[in-house]
């Protein structure tokens, strides 16, 4: 009995600094939002500014795949470690940063730590946890994380107005280090087993596509002409970088993308939603706080808190779709329902005026978190649901590479479609016009993401989804 409350606490010491490995790198993702007007103040070059939220979602989605499967190779301790001290490198050169493009850089660097930090810590406590006492511990798993993204803005907003938006990342140093001591002292894990392959060539290829599109659509008729050398130079190279890229998957061992995953069509549907899903997601983040600190001169921490509405919507539909799917089977209608209710408030907030009712905005943003919680837990579902369990951890890294992907074209594409909006606009009726206009141009996206739910296929749950629902097993990330 003894012998069983000391492992028990020992666990739950050792849990301590992985919920807060967890809870820094979760913070991430959102802190920086409500900081944003604060760093262009400091920085200027406001046009790019999109990028020190993009910079991190690219290299986070990749090396969420890539350091897992490191984990596996060379032992889950030393590449924990090695992601934190990434991550907390990068904080610090963020908080030193002395322009935008030097920031961003920095973004990216904290950003390949900190997606090896959300793999790594969930395979940790799969490693230190039994599978039957592992449904003490998921609660756990899931809150800190939501209660990252939820407080992330906030924080965010009051520490750039009250101290400095240095501080944003400066506050991850203590907390980081704290973390790193204890997992070096406490915790005991084997060395890696499982030689797998690494597919770097994939992950470069993907990071500079995806990185040569972007600047293609966030800069292309705005900072340079369609037609400029820059441009096209970019577009070729984020051709060339598909064609290769798709070639190189066909042939690796272990694909970053499995691309025969996209046969299924309720897989390939998934994976559009879940991409839709975080483009909505990070436009709202981004823009909303953005327009309510510009125009409406709300305080960051002000702006921060419309923030929570939408993550209160998107925790009860996720809640209430994921007991009525773990009873009843059915999760088609579900994306559906999630798609409309995005639709319609991306239309509530495309009629944003400065004389436009804070409660109006609140009531957005709380639909469009429950369209979000309907549409983001269910389409990963689908998608896991899609291929042989024996697959799900590298489906569930897929759809969650899309997800970051999703984020970072968000957050980049409306930057360039918000630029365009304002032109020299100084009138604060035509700037609130050119923030809506922004966020209707997310119902087009939502659109699409409505008609293929209705075309997608229901695929009844297998009996391992069937756990996977009720909470008796755990999913890898990768």
């Amino acid at each position: 009995m003894r012998e069983a409350k000391s492992s028990s606490a020992s666990l739950w010491i050792l849990m301590i600094p992985l919920m807060l490995v967890l809870f820094i790198s979760s913070l991430d993702q959102t802190i920086v939002t409500t900081a944003l007007p604060n760093i262009v103040h400091s920085l200027g070059n406001p046009q790019d500014v999109a990028w020190i939220t993009t910079a991190y979602l690219i290299t986070s989605s990749i090396t969420t795949l890539l350091l897992g499967k490191m984990g596996d190779l060379f032992g889950r301790k030393a590449i924990l470690q090695f992601s934190l001290i990434v991550f907390l490198i990068g904080s610090l050169l963020c908080g030193i940063a002395s322009s935008v493009f030097m920031l961003s850089l920095f973004r990216a660097l904290q950003g390949i730590g900190g997606g090896g930090l959300t793999a790594l810590v969930m395979a940790v406590i799969g490693d230190l946890v039994p599978p039957r006492e592992r449904s003490r511990y998921q609660g756990l798993t899931g809150i800190v994380p939501a209660v990252a993204l939820i407080a992330g803005p906030f924080l965010g907003g009051y520490i750039s107005d009250n101290f400095s938006w240095r501080w944003v990342f400066y506050i991850n140093l203590p907390v980081g280090v704290i973390a790193f001591a204890l997992i070096a002292t406490r915790l005991r894990l084997p060395r890696g087993k499982t030689v797998r392959s690494l597919d770097w060539l994939g992950g470069i290829l993907v990071t500079i596509t995806t990185t040569a599109l972007l600047l293609v659509l966030n800069w292309g008729g705005g900072s340079y002409a369609w037609d400029s050398a820059l441009i096209l130079t970019l577009s070729g190279a984020a051709i060339v970088g598909l064609v290769l890229f798709v070639l190189v998957e066909h042939r690796a061992r272990e694909p970053i993308t499995p691309l025969s995953f996209f046969k299924s069509s309720i897989f390939t549907i998934s994976s559009l939603q879940f991409f839709i899903a975080t483009v909505s997601l990070f436009v709202v983040m981004v823009f909303v706080p953005m327009y309510l600190q510009n125009i409406r001169m709300y305080s960051g921490a002000q702006a921060g808190s419309f923030i929570i509405p939408m993550m209160i919507g998107i925790i009860l539909t996720s809640s209430i779709s994921g007991v009525r799917i773990a009873k009843t089977g059915r999760y088609k209608y579900w994306p559906v329902a999630g798609s409309i209710l995005m639709g319609i408030a991306m239309w509530m907030l495309g009629t944003i005026s400065p004389s436009t009712s804070s409660l109006w905005i609140i009531a957005a943003m709380l639909i469009v978190g429950m369209g979000q919680g309907a549409l983001i837990q269910v389409a990963l579902l689908a998608g896991q649901n899609a291929v042989p369990y024996t697959h799900i951890g590298t489906a569930t890294g897929a759809l969650n590479f899309f997800k970051g992907l999703g984020g970072a074209f968000g957050a980049s594409i409306f930057a360039g479609v918000l630029t365009r909006q304002l032109g020299n606009k100084t009138d604060p009726l035509q700037i609130s016009h050119a923030y809506g206009h922004t966020f209707l141009w997310v119902i087009p996206f939502i659109v699409v993401s409505l008609l293929i739910g209705i075309l997608m296929r229901e695929k009844p749950l297998s009996a391992d989804m069937e756990k996977v629902m009720a909470g008796e097993v755990e999913v890898p990330e990768y």
